[in-house]
């Protein structure tokens, strides 16, 4: 089993890879540690680490998983969604999250997305901030969004297809 964090003393070089069925235990491990309430099953995380309708990105840091993503895609939809996002509270401040979001912008623009769009606890300030310095910007709220009873803020992003530059809106 692959350990969900590294001590704050192994800050070596980050790498992202995508998750497989070996990850299992790790990543499981990092939802709970990360998530209080909406957590994804252990049934859940396997399906996103086999299916074609998402990318499902594991970011190690001196051999540990210490973060993760799950991006999914709908078919006939320019649409990618940041379905979830974590990175292990002993490694926050040291850019992962940026890494794994520019991880996923390149996984949407893959898979011929334009638009990449998520949602965020709104009491998660060092979530919000890490997208609005993306350049995501918000478009929705919704309340009562979480099992806890916290809203959600929508954001969303435009994002370039590989080799082009695109100019379309999604409503």
């Amino acid at each position: 089993m692959v350990s969900p964090a590294a001590p704050r003393s192994m800050a070596g070089a980050a790498r992202i890879r995508a998750a497989t069925l070996a990850d299992l235990d790790a990543v499981e491990a990092l939802e709970t540690t990360v998530f209080h309430s909406d957590q994804l099953s252990r049934r859940s995380l396997r399906y996103y680490i086999g299916t074609p309708t998402a990318r499902f990105l594991v970011l190690e840091a001196t051999g540990a998983i210490v973060g993760d993503a799950i991006l999914a895609f709908r078919r006939g939809s320019r649409l990618a969604r940041l379905y979830s996002i974590a990175i292990h509270p002993d490694q926050a401040g040291r850019g992962h999250g940026g890494r794994l979001l520019a991880a996923c912008e390149a996984a949407a623009a893959e898979h011929s997305r334009t638009i990449m769009r998520l949602e965020v606890r709104a009491d998660n300030q060092p979530a919000i901030q890490l997208y609005r310095k993306a350049g995501y910007h918000e478009f929705g709220h919704y309340p009562d969004y979480y099992e806890d009873g916290t809203a959600a803020l929508r954001f969303e992003k435009e994002i370039a297809p590989p080799g082009g530059r695109s100019s379309e809106r999604t409503p």
